[in-house]
Order: C-alpha cells, then structure tokens, then sequence
C-alpha cells in the first residue's frame, strides 16, 4: 500500500514538473515574441523620425526660395539628395500665396519609405510603408517683441536698398511737428524709453492687417529731442556689443543682394551671441505726426546699428542711423503676410 501511494506521488510531482516546463515555455515564446515585436516597432519608429526629420530639413531649405518655384523645386531637389532621400519617393507641392486665404507662399514636401522587419517576417508582415510630409511657408515679420523705440518711415524705407544707411531717430532740427521718429511703446517716461533702447521694448506691436496677433498695430509717438536718454541708451548697446561682432562686415554676409548674419553675431539663434546688440529690430510707420500721437506699424526692418551721425549726440544734434539688413533671419517674430519688398524675412514650419 505504501508502495502504490510513493509510486502515485512520484507520477503526480513527474506530471507537475512537466507542466511548469510547458508554462515555462509558453512564457518564453510570449515574452520573446513581446520583444520581437519591440525590436521591430523600435526599427519602425526610428526610421519614420529619420524620415520625418528629413522632410522638415528639405521643406524649410525649399522655402527659403519663396515664391521662385524653379528654385524652390532645385532646392528641395539639392536637399533630398543631401538626406538620402531618392527622387521617386518624394513630391513637392508649392501653394502660391493668394490673398487673403493664402497670406503666405508655401512648399509641402512628401516622403514615402519602405521599412521591413526582422521578426514580424515569421508571421507573414515582411515591411510596412511610412509616410511623413512637411510644410513650410517663407513669410514677412507680423508681430515682435523687443523692439527699438525708434521708426522709420514708409516712404523713406521704399526708396532704400539693403545695406543704405538710414536715420532711425532724428535730431532737433530734421525732426516733424516736435517728433523725431522716437516711439513710447514702454509709456512716456525717460527712463522707459533709455531702457527699450538699452534691452529692447517688453511691449509688442504688429503690423497693420496681421490676423491672429496679440500686440497692438498702433503705438504712440515720443515728441522731443531727448538727448540724454538717447545717448544712454545708445552708448550701452554699442559699448555692451562683442567686439567681434561691432561692424557691418563682422556681423553681415553679403550675396547677391542678400545678407545673413555670421552665426557668431546673430542674438536670435539658439547659439547666437546676445552680446551682438547692434543687430535690431525696428517699426516702420507710415507717417509722423502732430505732438504726441498715434501712428501705425505698418511692417518691421532689421538693422545694423551704426551709431551717431557725424554730430553725435548733445545739444540739438543727436541723429541715430543705421543700416537696413536684407535677411532670412527669424527673430522670434509672429508670422505675418508675405511681402517681397519687406527686407526682413523668414521660413517657418506650420501644419
């Protein structure tokens, strides 16, 4: 009897041991199967944000052609090749700008790739296609803060050239109706106007007819000469500047009637320099006015900024020019509406 009982036991622990195998088994081919999975799914996501990284490279290189589609679609060309993108599996679509559905020319880049599997293959999925797309718009700056209590006008600003020299803040003698082009974006204070020239206005402006913005498009003048807080201001942005980055030639690349800022001395880039304080951003508007009034930003420059005209800055005289740059350069600005005649401009990414 006790025989029988051992030998019952004995096949009950034998069976048991059996069946832990085969859960063991089981397991295994679960959890290997989960990380097959996870090897192929990982390769697949990898290689859609490669892709993906890739379509945004070569529509934001594309936009900056702009409205030209010759260009456009060389560039996008030139760039795809640099990502090791084949032609076949790309198209570019360009969207003209077309007031006032279109505020913006535009470039979508399309990608498509296969990705295959390692694992999956055992279950019969041997790839998967992955698509990504892109687009970019070149665009004219709409809103900005940080801006120069100073204006140019207009007019004045249509008859220039990149790279001319203009005078951003008149002196008692050239000014109109007691205004000197000097803005009081910050309030009508000395101080806040030194300060707005020395770390540009924490207030912002938009310009005229830009949907979606924040900041006012309208802002009021600062009538008088203001020699002092002028040459505050002005002294500390000029003697606060990189000596590296303290001419025209240091700061701006010339090509063809474009300019970039060298990376050393662009303030705006995420490794820019923030020393580069002679690099500024200032309202036009489109007339100067009787006293302290209201005037209307009409589209924002990007300059050099000079320093004194050739009287420098006391008594009566204290004129501040600079000189326009003709650029690409984003610089934190709101997009706006496109306009080729605007010297500042910018690629953006959007949905």
């Amino acid at each position: 009897m006790a025989f029988f009982v051992s030998k019952v036991m004995r096949g009950l622990h034998h069976r048991e041991r059996g069946q832990v195998f085969f859960m063991v088994a089981a397991l295994f081919a679960v959890f290997g199967g989960m990380s097959a999975v996870a090897i192929d799914l990982g390769s697949y996501m990898a290689a859609r944000r490669d892709l993906q990284n890739a379509a945004d490279a070569i529509a934001l290189a594309a936009s900056q052609d702009l409205p030209e589609n010759g260009d456009t679609f060389a560039t996008a060309n030139s760039y795809a090749g640099k990502n090791g993108i084949d032609l076949s599996a790309m198209n570019v679509t360009i969207t003209a700008q077309s007031l006032p559905a279109e505020p913006n020319p535009k470039v979508r880049v399309d990608l498509e790739a296969e990705q295959g599997f390692i694992f999956a293959r055992l279950i019969g999925i041997e790839s998967a296609e992955i698509e990504v797309s892109a687009t970019a718009i070149r665009t004219s700056p709409g809103g900005s803060t940080g801006l120069m209590p100073w204006s140019v006008l207009e007019e004045v600003k249509d008859e220039a050239d990149p790279g001319d020299e203009v005078v951003l803040k008149y002196d008692s003698n050239n000014g109109s109706n007691g205004n000197f082009a000097a803005l009081a974006m910050d309030g009508n204070g000395a101080s806040q106007y030194e300060d707005a020239i020395k770390y540009g206005s924490g207030n912002g402006l938009c310009a005229a007819g830009v949907t979606n913005c924040p900041y006012p498009s309208v802002t009021d003048t600062k009538p008088g000469n203001m020699t002092g807080p002028t040459r505050g201001g002005t002294d500390y942005r000029i003697l606060n500047t990189s000596p590296a980055c303290d001419t025209w030639a240091e700061v701006v690349i010339e090509s063809g009637g474009t300019h970039g800022l060298r990376s050393e001395c662009n303030p705006f880039g995420s490794g820019g320099n923030p020393e580069s304080l002679r690099v500024i951003v200032i309202p036009v508007i489109e007339e100067l006015c009787n006293g302290s009034c209201e005037v209307t930003i009409t589209e924002f420059v990007l300059l050099f900024l000079e320093g004194y005209s050739e009287n420098g800055c006391s008594g009566d005289d204290c004129e501040i020019v600079g000189r326009f740059i003709n650029s690409n350069t984003n610089y934190g600005s709101l997009m706006g509406v496109y306009d080729e005649d605007t010297f500042a401009h910018f690629v953006r990414l959007v949905k």
